[in-house]
């Protein structure tokens, strides 16, 4: 029986977009698979049974072997095409260890619970400090690096900046012992959000994606809409999407999928760079998509008083409205190109690919259900995991031996429970292992009864090392960014400078929501210009979000306001890793990509102005029972109308090319939908209805008169 494997080049794309192109072998590949794996095994189990070290020591653990790795992973620079480790990574991973190791121990040191240092511990905050800001350079970038010293001058130099900017707070050993020995620094929340939710997400993605789920979405996206206009376009916005708001990295997102759609969309008629574009687009917008959503998500519980249920809820309906603006885009792209589908007969049975390996959508739904129900995010996390290894590994063994997976899945369950009923395990592990093995029963009967010949993709130890190992590779850009995060978040509080900008901000604006917003789009375009969406999200949240609610914008809207325009930053060229991840797929340039990637995010540009505007879209709790249903239907729809007008005016075509006056109505309708009234909406909604009817009737003409010319 065949057995189909999941591709790992992909993932060595991955890695070589992130910024690494060292090749181990030998011993040393097998201390960073060891390290790597370890670091996922500690993150899996403390997901599901707690810390066992103090709050402190787990972050520093976090932090120390994401610090290593980096080292021992990532080059000083690009380019060099190490196939060994330089004996200076191998120093300097040493020297973290044993550094790190030296601070973490001594957090508890009676000098340092006192608020002051020995020369020991300030010399050992130093080296840990600028290891940091170097580990960040490799696996993050200089824009970050430029950022933190920035931030840092502005910390020193502060008695010689004018009012209201400066201070007089500056002290070499109270920033040291704050950055290194306190909660306010590196080890604050951006850190703890890392260590607590983000790596077990990313840990939950990479085990997915080893099991070939991403091949699944492809296969099934296509299935529903290859065959129409543009298709494998639209079947790598839609499949992109799915893997996309589960993966935790849109670089690996846009070189799983993109390895199955760029080829094809370039087959039917996409030029390379655009092709890139939309598979850029398609994978970074995940980030906004529940329900895993991006690292930043995860933070917003930290600076939010909402759980990520309501997280959830209120980024839903924008996050749906953003993937529409990318398959119209598609669309309107396809029409200008006159770009036709797949014929249907070539593409996959869609009942063929969910009796496949339809089982792996069970374990998102079990991580939603658990996310609804009120239980920790970890916790939510930690069991779908463990529903999800259940049904990757007993399918195959289902599949080729029925009998004797049937046994292994009983022996299980059994086993799980006796560890609840002896050892206090929770009792929802040996109900995942259960319904797993169930589950993996009944599609392998309808397998057999379908006769679906191909086996389900294997997954045994070798690849569960693979994807342990991936999910460790994939945290260090969080890891080194949420650190140094920490550092731009302490100088923040430290400088006062959290309290003045929010009224710097106002005043410069006049008191208008609208000027705000906008200088807060610009904010959010410029910090996120090379930065990863965290740090982004990090800077703003502390920075900008604060001056939104003080304009009484509703603190969701303010922190989903900054966490979109951040996203909307991960794809703003020159710096766009995506972009050069998929270029290599495409064969186009890097920054042409880029631009595609940019001009297909920004259908949906204008929408967080939008739900600021009018908050009924994010179905905001403090706003329950507040809106009947036909009004949150209005402003759903209304907010669609105003992203397909917009749309338009990129493209500057929608049935056929836009005359100048054309393209003014569209953008005047896209416009007017920012205002929340009932006329401006029935304004926008007339304007664009008047644009369709003319387009329809240039499109029939235009077609009457090929035809002519063709009879003639």
């Amino acid at each position: 029986m065949e057995t189909i494997e999941a591709p790992e080049e992909t993932a060595e794309q991955a890695m070589e977009a992130e910024g690494s192109d060292r090749s181990v072998f030998g011993w040393k590949a097998i201390l960073i698979l060891i390290i790597s794996v370890a670091l996922s095994l500690y993150h899996l189990y403390t997901a599901g049974f707690g810390l066992i070290v103090s709050t402190n020591q787990h972050l520093f653990i976090h932090l120390l072997a994401g610090l290593i790795l980096i080292f021992l992973i990532f080059p000083r620079k690009k380019g060099l095409g190490q196939t060994t480790i330089a004996w200076y990574d191998m120093a300097l991973a040493g020297i973290v260890l044993v550094v790190g190791s030296f601070v973490m121990l001594n957090q508890t040191h009676q000098t340092i619970l006192q608020g002051s240092m020995e020369t020991s511990h300030m010399f050992a905050g130093i080296i840990m400090i600028l290891l940091l800001l170097e580990a960040a350079r490799r696996v993050v970038g200089k824009p970050l690096l430029i950022i933190a010293f920035i931030f840092i001058a502005y910390y020193f130099l502060g008695d010689y900046l004018p009012a209201p900017f400066g201070h007089s707070r500056a002290n070499f050993e109270q920033f040291i012992y704050e950055m290194m020995y306190t909660s306010t620094g590196i080890l604050g929340t951006p850190l703890s959000v890392s260590a607590n939710y983000v790596f077990i997400f990313i840990l939950f993605g990479a085990i997915l994606e080893a099991t070939g789920a991403g091949k699944m979405f492809i296969d099934l996206a296509l299935r529903a809409v290859g065959h129409s206009r543009g298709g494998p376009a639209k079947a790598a916005v839609v499949g992109s999407g799915f893997m996309g708001s589960i993966s935790g990295s849109s670089v690996a997102n846009a070189v799983t999928t993109g390895t199955f759609t760029i080829p094809l969309m370039k087959k039917v008629g996409f030029r390379p760079q655009t092709a890139g574009g939309i598979e850029v687009a398609s994978s970074s917008s995940g980030q906004f998509l529940p329900p895993v959503m991006g690292a930043a998500a995860f933070l917003m519980i930290e600076y939010t008083p909402y759980s990520y249920a309501q997280i959830m809820v209120s980024a839903l309906i924008p996050a749906i409205l953003t993937y529409i603006a990318i398959l119209w885009m598609v669309h309107i792209e396809s029409l200008k190109h006159n770009i036709q589908g797949l014929a249907k007969d070539s593409l996959v049975s869609g009942r063929k690919s969910l009796l496949q390996q339809g089982y792996l959508i069970v374990p998102i739904i079990a991580l939603v259900y658990f996310v609804m129900a009120g239980n920790t995010v970890f916790n939510a996390a930690f069991y779908s995991i463990v529903m999800l290894l259940t049904v990757a590994v007993l399918a195959h063994r289902l599949r080729g031996r029925f009998g004797a997976g049937l046994l292994i899945s009983g022996m299980l369950a059994i086993i799980a429970y006796g560890m609840h009923y002896f050892f206090g395990w929770h009792m929802e592990i040996s109900i995942m292992i259960a319904i797993g093995a169930f589950i993996c029963v009944f599609f392998v009967l309808f397998q057999n009864k379908f006769k679906i010949a191909s086996a389900p993709i294997k997954f045994g130890f070798r690849e569960l090392m693979v994807s342990l190992e991936m999910a460790s590779r994939k945290a260090l850009t969080v890891i080194a960014a949420c650190a140094t995060a920490g550092i731009l978040i302490g100088i923040i509080n430290l400088t006062g400078l959290s309290g003045s900008l929010p009224t710097i901000i106002v005043g410069f604006a006049g008191d208008q929501l609208l000027l705000v917003l906008f200088f807060t789009f610009i904010a959010c375009l410029i910090v996120g210009l090379g930065l990863p969406t965290t740090a982004t999200y990090v800077i703003l949240a502390s920075m900008i979000a604060p001056a939104l609610i003080e304009m009484n914008v509703p603190i969701m809207a303010a922190h989903l306001f900054v966490l979109y325009y951040g996203v909307l930053a991960d794809d703003t060229p020159p710096v766009n890793l995506p972009a050069y991840a998929v270029s290599g797929i495409a064969k186009a340039d890097p920054i042409v990509t880029g631009v595609q990637g940019f001009k297909y995010d920004a259908g949906a540009l204008l929408l967080p102005f939008v739900f600021v505007m009018n908050t009924i879209i994010l179905l905001l709790p403090e706003n329950q029972g507040m809106f009947a249903w036909y009004e949150i239907v209005w402003a759903i729809f209304t907010a669609l109308v105003g992203i397909l007008a917009f749309v338009t005016v990129i493209q500057n075509y929608m049935f056929v090319k836009y005359r100048w006056f054309e393209w003014i109505l569209a953008l005047s309708s896209a416009l007017v939908f920012i205002h929340p009234a009932f006329v401006s909406d029935l304004i926008g909604v007339a304007l664009f209805a008047l644009l369709i009817s003319i387009h329809l009737l240039r499109k029939k003409a235009i077609d009457r008169e090929d035809r002519v010319e063709v009879t003639a």
